[in-house]
This record gives C-alpha cells, sequence and structure tokens, in this order.
C-alpha cells in the first residue's frame, strides 16, 4: 500500500563502522549472497559492531570456470565453544553443504587459515545463535588463477583457461592435503600439452610431499596417457609449467583422498 516501506533486496552487507548492542533476532536481517567478480570482500552483519543474534547468511563465491577462490581472513571474532557448536563459520568447497565438502568449522578469536577451492565455486556459512554476540568477521577472496593448497576430500585441477588454450609462460603449483594415515590418489582425465621428448617445454610434474624438493614421481606432456597416481604419504604437490600452447587444449586431473596422504603437482610451460 502506499506509504509503506519497500523491502530491501537481497544482497551482500559492506562493512559498516558502527558500535552499541547486538540487532535482536526477528528483524530479518539480510545477509550473504552471490559473489561473483574477481575479488572482493564481506563480512558478518553489522561488522565491526556485534553481530546479531539467531542469524545464519550463506555466501556463495563463484569464479570464472577452471579457476579457483582464494579465501583469506583479515579479522575474526566469534563466541568460542570446543566444538564451535553456538557460533560458527562453516567453509565449503563447491555449492553442495555435505560433509564430504566441508573444509572446516571455525569459531573463537583465532583467524581460519587461507584456504584455496577444489573448483570456481565456494560456500561460506556465518550462524549465530541466541545468545552472545561478538564483533564477527572481515573476510577478502580473490580469483586464484592456478595453484595453491587443496585440502578437500575430492576436486577437480585444471590449467588456466581450459579447456581452452592455456597461457604462455606460466607455473602452477598445487599442495594436496589429505587428512593423516591417507593417500591422495590423481585420476587423469585430460592430457593435452606441448610434446617434447624430454618434457622440458611444457609439463606436468608430481612429487611425493608438500615440497619441490621431495621424491619427483613423474612428469608428462604431449598426449600421454598418465596412470594412476597413489602418493605413499598424505600429501602431494603437482607443478603446471607451460610455454606456448601451440593450439592444445589443457590437462584436467580429479584427485581424490582415499584408505591410503599430500602430493605437490607442478604444472610448467615455457
Amino acid at each position: 500500500s502506499q506509504g509503506a516501506a519497500a523491502s530491501a533486496p537481497d544482497c551482500v552487507l559492506l562493512s559498516k563502522p558502527t558500535s552499541g548492542p547486538p540487532i535482536p533476532s526477528g528483524q530479518g536481517v539480510k545477509c550473504g549472497g552471490v559473489l561473483s567478480a574477481l575479488h572482493g570482500n564481506f563480512s558478518s552483519p553489522n561488522f565491526p559492531g556485534l553481530y546479531p543474534y539467531d542469524t545464519e547468511c550463506t555466501w556463495l563465491i563463484v569464479v570464472t570456470e577452471g579457476s579457483s577462490v582464494l579465501l583469506t581472513f583479515s579479522h575474526f571474532d566469534l563466541e568460542y565453544h570446543n566444538r564451535c557448536d553456538y557460533d560458527y563459520i562453516k567453509i565449503y568447497n563447491g555449492a553442495s553443504k555435505d560433509q564430504g565438502n566441508l573444509l572446516g568449522t571455525f569459531c573463537g578469536k583465532s583467524s581460519p587459515p587461507q584456504f584455496t577451492s577444489s573448483w570456481h565455486v565456494m560456500s561460506i556459512i556465518f550462524h549465530s545463535d541466541k545468545h552472545v554476540a561478538s564483533h564477527g568477521f572481515s573476510a577478502a577472496y580473490q580469483k586464484d588463477v592456478c595453484g595453491g593448497v587443496l585440502t578437500g576430500l575430492s576436486g577437480v585441477i585444471t590449467s588456466p583457461d581450459y579447456p581452452e588454450n592455456y597461457p604462455n609462460n606460466a607455473e602452477c603449483h598445487w599442495i594436496i592435503q589429505a587428512a593423516p594415515n591417507s593417500v591422495v590418489k590423481l585420476v587423469f582425465i585430460d592430457l593435452q600439452m606441448e610434446n617434447n621428448v624430454a618434457c622440458n617445454f611444457d609439463y606436468v610434474a608430481i612429487f611425493d610431499g608438500p615440497t619441490l624438493g621431495d621424491a619427483h614421481l613423474s612428469r608428462y606432456c604431449g598426449n600421454m596417457e598418465p596412470p594412476d597416481i597413489i602418493s605413499s604419504t598424505h600429501e602431494a604437490t603437482s607443478m603446471d609449467h607451460e610455454h606456448e600452447p601451440h593450439g592444445l587444449a589443457a590437462w584436467l586431473e580429479l584427485f581424490e583422498v582415499g584408505l591410503c596422504s599430500e602430493f605437490l603437482l607442478e604444472a610448467v610451460a615455457y
């Protein structure tokens, strides 16, 4: 009816320097949303003031397919509980909120570590209960073109711009981490890189541990069909080195954490 206040559109709340008591529950706090820029910031409602009681916000970060999301927290202050049952943040790989995609649950005053998603989508849930409010959090995200630390139970790794040609002079490092007493399994789905007998120009290299100084498991280039690769520990590294695409598509691989832990994957192009 005329004179009634227009309802506020769903949007991401921007940080405002406010203070005072938390907003009571039941006032329909608007928060969360879809973040699709190459980089940006988001924060808990009323940050840096006290966040409202009984609130849940979900942010879905979506970047270019073939890229990943790099998430960094600059401020973190939530009610503490040893199991984070009251106020918490949950971070997920992708849009699905099942336990297999959960990267971590956090509360208290210690900032979560920097996270890199295994896909081009990441979900963040903020939840507060009906008691005790703190100052909340502020976080920044950006499109991570290639590389990063991957901690999900499974995921997909692609070269930049896959399935299009990858750029010249790219070097990407992925560290794949599993739980202790686990191993990492790498399954190559597609590999199309510049061919060279010694794989000295464009190549994918895999290391049995989190650094380039660990045992070098293998190096691939051209249209090779690599076998499935299983690490001996819970960490692995992959390196992708790329120089000139020569009309080739990029490579893509799937990693799974199974019964058996980190790899370093290195992809290089000259």
